[in-house]
């Protein structure tokens, strides 16, 4: 799983894409997420539960419910991401809610003018006050896992570049480490030590294609302990060494 901390701290954040196609990993973030099709068809997970998405369906995802994208069919979504601060009265409302059903139908305008925040608000609170129609919500007693959940990859995020321990993660948000050890492994479906490693991985290939640091400082500059380590992780998720990817890109 995969935390968008970008999509997570900018309390002012709204976004809204228009793509062809999309297919994209579980991931989650501390924003409203709105999905469009206008065409073609696309399958969403949403929390263990799976929505195939036609032309004029929707789904809204709440603050940290984890989701990933696959396509169907080849077509066209409007995507909307927008901070909780955009719908405060909504977002107190639900806060310690989630939907039973995150699909709905909502028609907006192929073209939206959006030149200012007023504009923007209506937008979100429009989406927000058609998805609430009859809608019905559970007790998100599980939702402080995923807070917690988002405290450990933030941290994560924030150390892979040096040492970074899920032991030393534990402690800084002060919960046992075998809890947190086995909370990471059933949520994320890897360990901690794999998850870091990945990032690390992710940053690499980042500074290996911008070429301007050597493939020990890239190993040194994204928290391996050695070359050699760096080039056996390396190999096992590029299937390539860091020499030859470096060439290729």
């Amino acid at each position: 799983m995969i935390f968008e901390s970008q999509n997570s701290i900018d309390d002012a954040l709204f976004v809204i894409r228009y793509m062809m196609n999309i297919t994209f990993p579980l991931h989650l973030h501390h924003s409203f997420e709105y999905v469009e099709q206008i065409c073609g068809s696309t399958e969403i997970t949403i929390s263990d539960q799976k929505y195939l998405l036609e032309p004029g369906d929707a789904v809204l995802i709440f603050p940290l419910q984890p989701h990933s994208y696959t396509t169907v069919a080849q077509g066209r979504i409007r995507i909307c991401i927008f901070s909780p601060n955009f719908v405060t009265s909504f977002y107190k409302t639900t806060q310690n809610k989630l939907p039973e059903n995150n699909k709905f139908q909502c028609f907006l305008p192929q073209t939206i003018s959006l030149d200012n925040i007023f504009h923007k608000k209506a937008l979100t609170y429009f989406i927000c006050g058609e998805f609430d129609k009859g809608r019905k919500y559970i007790d998100a007693s599980k939702k402080n896992e995923n807070q917690i959940l988002v405290k450990i990859l933030l941290f994560s995020d924030k150390n892979f570049r040096s040492r970074c321990l899920l032991r030393d993660a534990a402690a800084s948000i002060a919960y046992d480490y075998a809890y947190i050890s086995k909370l990471f492994k059933r949520k994320v479906g890897i360990s901690f030590r794999q998850y870091v490693n990945n990032l690390r991985i992710i940053e690499s290939k980042r500074l290996l294609k911008d070429g301007t640091k050597s493939i020990e400082e890239v190993a040194e500059c994204c928290g391996f302990s050695s070359l050699r380590t760096f080039d056996r992780e390396f190999l096992k998720q590029v299937k390539t060494t860091p020499s030859n990817y470096q060439k290729q890109h």
